[in-house]
């Protein structure tokens, strides 16, 4: 049995990266897709690629948080429901606690979580009241544990874990599906759109994603699986890998784990 085919799914950060590619091959399961990013234009390239499959376009800059509401009405009035809603939108960030202006953090808290926290609002009364739904979130390795330099992703995404978990918790008795994913280095382009210090783009994609990372082809079957199989947790990361390693030691022996982290250098990856 196909678990996606006619499914709704709402994909956020739609125009690239990991979202581009679930579009893509949840397309040829069948699913019936909604997707949103800021570039309309990308999107209507990922529409194209996606072939036959049922494809909605809502673009919309998730950063707009008093917008969202807007966004999931014009949704909700165009497709009536949303099966599988995927909070994949986002955007990473590299730079030090002592030289990073205030206005980053202030910016990617509100693109990482607070977006997420609005629009699972949004869509979560319609699940309780079908008491049928599923919230998938793309977070990162650095919601589990940081490192140098990681200071603003970081407390983004251990932000989005802790909300996670407790919707988890909640949502149990109105069988309502909660997933976390939390992909390591992928090859995408996030790297070069990470803000630094003063709120700018980075421009490179180097620190790994390009020599490490999975290909995203690959990430994205892992998450695919994940969702269908409603693994509470899942780590997009080679089985045999360091980062593994390192995610094992902020487990098992955070002690140690906290030595390796002040000695990592992402520079030098």
């Amino acid at each position: 049995m196909n678990y996606y085919k006619n499914k709704v799914i709402w994909i956020t950060g739609a125009s690239s990266g990991i979202g581009k590619e679930l579009a893509i091959q949840l397309s040829k399961l069948g699913a019936i897709l909604v997707l949103t990013a800021r570039r309309e234009n990308e999107l209507e390239k990922v529409k194209q690629l996606c072939g036959n499959a049922e494809v909605h376009l809502f673009p919309f800059d998730l950063e707009n948080l008093e917008g969202i509401g807007a966004l999931y009405n014009a949704v909700i009035k165009d497709i009536k429901k949303i099966d599988i809603l995927v909070n994949n939108a986002g955007i990473s960030a590299w730079s030090s606690v002592n030289e990073t202006d205030i206005e980053v953090y202030k910016k990617v808290m509100n693109m990482n979580y607070m977006s997420v926290v609005s629009l699972t609002k949004l869509v979560l009364p319609d699940m309780i009241k079908r008491r049928s739904g599923q919230i998938v979130t793309n977070t990162s390795l650095s919601g589990k544990f940081g490192s140098k330099k990681r200071s603003v992703y970081a407390a983004a995404k251990h932000a989005l874990h802790g909300f996670i978990d407790s919707l988890r918790a909640e949502v149990h008795e109105h069988n309502i599906k909660v997933n976390t994913i939390a992909p390591g280095y992928v090859n995408t382009d996030i790297g070069i759109k990470a803000l630094v210090e003063d709120g700018n783009p980075y421009g490179k994609n180097d620190r790994g994603h390009d020599s490490k990372g999975l290909k995203v082809e690959k990430a994205v079957k892992m998450i695919i699986s994940a969702i269908k199989n409603n693994k509470r947790e899942v780590l997009v990361i080679p089985i045999f890998s360091m980062l593994m390693f390192a995610s094992l030691l902020s487990r098992f022996l955070p002690g140690l784990a906290a030595i390796v982290a002040r000695n990592f250098d992402e520079d030098k990856q």
